[in-house]
């Protein structure tokens, strides 16, 4: 046989495998996961064009800040490491080149800078990715305030009672938020990866429900796991009979001031249900505004939106941390903690705290210098970690 004829035969072996391989996954997911696998790969800040999504609507009278002296962002030096070595560069040189398309800046209650980058501008939609985490976390937390859940230290299965009669059972609503339970959870292998399953699979309950199992040895300590928010999503639904979306309407986006309507992308049109581990679809000027919410420990225009008690409770991890927990982590050695699906990080007698998805998109809530930061791109750039960046920027400011 010569070269050619071995090649191809080669060549038609590996197609004949990846036809079987790609039979045998659609037939134990479904057809329209491997289709979107296939056709979408990797996941992008525009994919909220691809999923189906359920609206919300804007605040009936929109909050807009008060502008002051405004950042010169070519004048304005930011320092940021990349692999390890300190760099220097204007901030809007940073922010253009590193992949981002907003970034504002509200100290004080005020607007001090506010500037688009690659083609975006006011209007554009950013996508939360995982800072969708974060509000899955406030949305919980409203619910608690109106007696819809009694307590985070309820079973899950209170809720989720096609579970009950497992060892599901032990499994706490406060396990989910703090990405502690035994629920196994495995990144990469492609289509086989959870990462990917979590993401594109079109029926997220069942997904959640009934092709979850339990691993060995995970000891409560830390493990991100994007089953948590599909439960914490079916907990919520049920509790307060309600859409997720809907209620974060009614309970969060039309009281604190949105200048636009959102959305939530959600699993298919089918079964409807909200991508509970990414996929708010906002404004960046809107996102400030949850910032701002934190910032103002719940209160909104003279208003209790959501109990101080649990912005506390949820947003803060006090120090010292245990570092055992974080190992074999992407939070091993930040000196960041990790508490109900937000991170916080201490600064001096004050903690700052922050939303933070895919691509660094990113809501930052510094209480020692009443500073709101939120950055979105569709990408990190040339940056080791873009908390630090911003911290680094609110302490500049604040020392000028």
């Amino acid at each position: 046989m010569n070269i050619k004829k071995k090649l191809f035969v080669a060549l038609g072996i590996i197609g004949i495998g990846c036809i079987v391989l790609i039979g045998y996954s659609a037939l134990r997911f479904s057809p329209e996961y491997m289709l979107r696998i296939i056709k979408y790969g990797n996941s992008d800040i525009n994919d909220y064009g691809i999923f189906p999504a359920r609206k919300i609507n804007k605040a009936e009278e929109p909050f807009y800040y008060r502008k002051t002296e405004q950042i010169n962002g070519d004048e304005f030096v930011i320092s940021y490491q990349y692999g390890n070595q300190e760099k220097v560069e204007a901030l809007n040189t940073l922010l253009e080149k590193s992949g981002t398309t907003a970034f504002i800046v509200i100290a004080n209650d005020q607007l001090v800078y506010e500037g688009y980058f690659n083609d975006y501008d006011r209007n554009s939609i950013n996508t939360s990715f995982s800072a969708a985490k974060s509000f899955v976390s406030l949305l919980i937390g409203l619910a608690i305030d109106d007696g819809s859940i009694q307590s985070v230290h309820e079973p899950i299965t209170n809720y989720i009672t096609e579970l009950a009669g497992t060892d599901f059972e032990l499994i706490t609503i406060e396990d989910l938020l703090l990405m502690r339970s035994p629920i196994s959870y495995k990144e990469g292998k492609f289509w086989f990866g959870d990462d990917a399953k979590t993401y594109y699979m079109p029926d997220l309950r069942e997904l959640a429900m009934k092709r979850t199992k339990l691993a060995e040895g995970t000891d409560g300590n830390f493990h991100y796991n994007n089953y948590h928010p599909l439960l914490l999503g079916i907990i919520l639904e049920r509790s307060t009979g309600k859409a997720v979306a809907a209620y974060m309407e009614e309970k969060l986006w039309k009281r604190i001031g949105t200048e636009y309507g959102a959305s939530w992308s959600l699993d298919s049109e089918q079964t409807g249900f909200e991508k509970m581990e990414s996929g708010i679809n906002a404004r960046a000027i809107d996102f400030a505004k949850v910032g701002s919410l934190i910032l103002q420990d719940g209160v909104w225009e003279g208003e209790e939106i959501i109990s101080k008690q649990w912005l506390q409770k949820s947003t803060i991890v006090e120090t010292p941390l245990n570092h055992e927990e974080y190992q074999n982590s992407f939070l091993a050695d930040r000196n960041t903690g990790y508490g109900y699906m937000w991170y916080s990080v201490s600064n001096d007698e004050n903690y700052d705290v922050y939303a933070l998805g895919k691509y660094s998109q990113i809501i930052y809530v510094s209480q020692k210098y009443k500073t709101v930061v939120v950055r979105n791109g569709f990408g990190n750039g040339e940056v080791d970690w873009w908390p630090d960046v911003i911290r680094n920027l609110i302490e500049q400011l604040h020392v000028q």
